[in-house]
């Protein structure tokens, strides 16, 4: 075969492309119906409403405390954004910022970051709850360190591994701190912060309620711990599902963000090799 016929090869036949045919909102729904099918046809297999509550049981609750349980969603959805906010931009500065410093300093914070992130968040939740109370302001400050440890890490390895060649470029022209970081670092390390940033929604999530079991009046993480010592496993069940509604729709905005700034990249325009 010839040389210049390789770039012709036929792909393999691909039957059903999901991605061809639904969009990313469709696949999610394809999935939500899928796992709840599932859920339901277990439950009632199992047949023990206690333990495991079949999602129409779920959804009977729902409609019951409709009131009370948006309202807890509520000041748990704030909890989780503001945390997300705050943790993912002190992440991303404090990457950039091991760039301009010293070499010696940034050893050092760095390791003060990894000890920090190797206490148990168990232990710090208490703490912030001990140190700023019960209200929302602990849990966002608890909610900004689980996202802010999922960013941190892979943005400063992201800004580390841009090309040799690229950055001996911005040497021939003089280019400054602020230049670098605008022009080459921030660019090329989009797709990774993207897939950090995703991290850090799920992980602002987790501490958010974290937060609640340590000491709240309100938020879907009490109402778990309230049902729980009532035994109403329909209730947690519940609680759990609506933190994973907010978990979609934050990673939404964050996908929606990758799509307008990443156009090209493989895994937005849903090429598969």
């Amino acid at each position: 075969m010839a040389t210049a016929d390789l770039g012709r090869l036929p792909r393999p036949l691909r039957p059903w492309r999901l991605r061809a045919h639904l969009g990313e909102a469709g696949r999610w729904l394809l999935f939500a119906a899928l796992f709840l099918g599932v859920w339901e046809a277990a439950a009632r297999l199992y047949d023990q409403p206690y333990l495991l509550p079949a999602p129409s049981a779920v959804a009977r609750e729902f409609a019951e405390n409709r009131v009370l349980v948006w309202q807890y969603t509520v000041v748990t959805f704030q909890e989780i954004a503001l945390g997300f906010a705050y943790g993912s931009v002190v992440a991303l500065a404090v990457a950039a910022l091991f760039l301009w410093i010293p070499e010696w300093l940034e050893d050092l914070l760095y390791r003060l970051v990894v000890t920090i992130n190797s206490t148990p968040f168990v232990a710090l939740a208490s703490l912030a709850v001990v140190w700023f109370g019960i209200g929302i302001r602990s849990k966002v400050i608890i909610a900004a360190l689980y996202a802010f440890f999922a960013v941190m890490y892979h943005a400063h390895r992201a800004f580390l591994s841009v090309p040799r060649v690229r950055e001996q470029l911005l040497d021939l022209y003089n280019a400054t701190w602020a230049q670098r970081m605008l022009l080459l670092k921030i660019p090329s390390a989009l797709p990774i912060l993207f897939t950090s940033l995703k991290g850090g929604v799920m992980a602002a999530v987790n501490g958010a309620i974290v937060g609640e079991l340590f000491g709240a009046t309100e938020g879907l993480g009490f109402m778990i711990l309230d049902a729980r010592y009532v035994g109403n496993t329909v209730r947690v069940f519940l609680a759990a599902v609506m933190c994973t509604l907010i978990g979609w729709l934050l990673l939404a905005v964050v996908s929606a963000a990758e799509r307008v700034l990443l156009p090209w990249h493989a895994e937005v325009a849903g090429r598969r090799k």
